[in-house]
């Protein structure tokens, strides 16, 4: 099954790519959940990453986000997507890092259970809020939303890492915490767990614009441009064909990943649990960006985000976003039509 798009852009197997034949793409999802199924399943069984890039590709699990960009920064990966709360921190110490597209949503939330009696980031006060680890974005994120509501989150809160999955349900279920800090997918697997449908705890940045994106190293792009952008492309495909065809991305999934079919339960069940888990993270990534364009945003508008993560304590110093990105794959990036790739995907299944 072939995703229709003009090549003429990209480099199959061309000049640039003939001196990379896999690269690594280093995963903050630890254990490549089904959170990630578009990006470390789907896209290799498409072969997008040869079709638009002329390369394979490795998934490679870290221990989070910060661990993620460290494999960039270091060499052991060629790219990763992260968030900027992640992302910027390392930027600075590292000149050589740079972002190259944002997505439109926030995947990071802080949650509670629906009969929590907290209702605002002001609530929180004297509660554990656990978090995967202390590497993950949402750590920082969480100390954020409390900050602006005027919590110091130092002092008035503290963050226990338990893990993801069934000990960060279990945390909230003893009681052992009160609310999680995660994201999208994660979260949803707590909800899935608990079955009940968890409650975000509202706050303005939930809203901020453009908070993750696609990290790669700027002596990469020298190298290999056509194979950034053609990486860019399939990564961004993976999620919105994904979207056309969510049952069959799973089901793909857990045949490229068998380690994640949970033993205790039959495979149509643990395929409906799986689909609404990923439909919380397409729910949130996949819409246009500026100028219908997919993973753009214009730098005016991420540099608010920026300012937000600097008043809230997530950056030690005010930053200049267009210092960090570079936005020469825009159109390689998101330069296709959406709705045909749910079109195709409807008609894919998983051999």
């Amino acid at each position: 099954m072939a995703v229709a798009a003009n090549l003429s852009v990209f480099v199959c197997g061309a000049t640039q790519a003939e001196s990379l034949k896999e690269v690594t793409f280093a995963s903050s999802d630890t254990a490549l959940s089904i959170g990630s199924a578009p990006y470390s399943s789907l896209q290799p069984t498409l072969k997008l990453p040869e079709k638009y890039a002329g390369v394979t590709v490795k998934f490679q699990p870290t221990a989070g986000a910060t661990a993620a960009v460290q494999a960039v920064s270091n060499g052991n990966a060629f790219y990763t997507l992260v968030a900027l709360a992640s992302f910027l921190p390392l930027a600075r110490q590292d000149p050589n890092l740079v972002i190259v597209s944002f997505d439109p949503g926030n995947s990071l939330r802080v949650i509670v259970p629906p009969d929590s009696p907290v209702k605002g980031p002001l609530d929180l006060k004297g509660k554990v809020i656990g978090v995967g680890s202390f590497g993950t974005a949402a750590y920082p994120y969480g100390k954020a939303i409390l900050k602006e509501a005027g919590l110091d989150p130092d002092k008035d809160v503290t963050f226990l890492p338990v893990g993801l999955g069934a000990p960060a349900a279990d945390a909230l279920k003893s009681g052992k915490i009160q609310a999680f800090a995660g994201f999208d997918s994660p979260n949803a697997v707590i909800g899935n767990l608990l079955g009940v449908k968890m409650r975000d705890v509202p706050s303005p940045l939930n809203d901020l614009v453009g908070m993750v994106g696609m990290v790669v190293t700027r002596s990469e792009i020298e190298k290999h441009p056509k194979v950034v952008a053609g990486l860019c492309r399939a990564l961004y495909e993976s999620f919105f064909f994904a979207e056309g065809n969510i049952e069959g991305t799973v089901r793909n999934h857990f045949k490229v990943y068998p380690g994640q079919l949970p033993s205790n339960k039959p495979l149509d069940e643990a395929v409906r649990e799986g689909e609404v888990i990923l439909r919380a993270k397409l729910d949130v990534v996949n819409h246009r960006g500026a100028g219908g364009i997919i993973g753009y945003q214009e730098l005016p508008t991420v540099q608010h985000t920026v300012d937000k993560l600097y008043e809230n304590g997530i950056l030690p110093e005010r930053m200049e976003i267009s210092k960090y990105a570079d936005q020469r794959f825009k159109n390689d990036c998101g330069g296709f039509d959406p709705a045909e790739l749910r079109a195709q995907a409807r008609a894919w299944k998983p051999q």
